[in-house]
């Protein structure tokens, strides 16, 4: 992206992430809190999604004032732009990037073992972002090497750590 455009997809981008904070944490407020059983407030599920989506509010907050200052709000929008942004490759990835996000976390998460889904997700990322096409076999040879063992320690750890010392039950 041009650095001139870069108020521009930051006073977007920032709107779209402050209403996925306000998401998170209305969803972190609805979780159980446990008052029940006189659970301490600071081990209810809800807190760490919570803490994360205020942050995620407020630092997209200051892009958002960062963006208002450098005048981001002048969008320009017109169809010969749209046209240049869908056929930009940035936007090509970014949206490949959400399309592999959704299949992971609403095909693969739940229908399949955990980690064989995150093995499956990572390697089918590394592949699609770092295959070169006017590299040789051996260069691919080795992408495809050490994208396998990024994929197996990537699902083998995020796996134990979430399941021994996040206590996380994975699906």
């Amino acid at each position: 992206m041009k650095p001139e455009n870069m108020p521009k997809a930051d006073f977007v981008v920032s709107i779209v992430l402050m209403c996925f904070g306000v998401w998170i944490v209305a969803h972190s407020l609805q979780m159980p809190r446990f008052q029940e059983i006189n659970a301490d407030p600071f081990s209810v599920p809800g807190i760490v999604p919570g803490i994360l989506g205020t942050i995620i509010f407020v630092l997209s907050l200051v892009v958002f004032i960062r963006s208002l200052y450098r005048k981001g709000y002048r969008l320009n929008l017109n169809r010969q732009s749209v046209v240049n942004f869908l056929r930009d490759p940035s936007t090509r990835r970014l949206l490949l990037t959400i399309l592999i996000c959704i299949i992971y976390g609403l095909g693969m998460i739940g229908n399949m073992n955990y980690y064989l889904a995150t093995f499956g997700f990572v390697l089918l990322f590394l592949i699609i972002f770092q295959y070169r096409p006017a590299e040789g076999i051996a260069a691919q040879g080795k992408i495809l090497v050490l994208s396998l063992l990024q994929a197996v320690l990537t699902a083998g750890v995020v796996g134990v750590i979430f399941r021994y010392l996040f206590l996380v039950d994975l699906p």
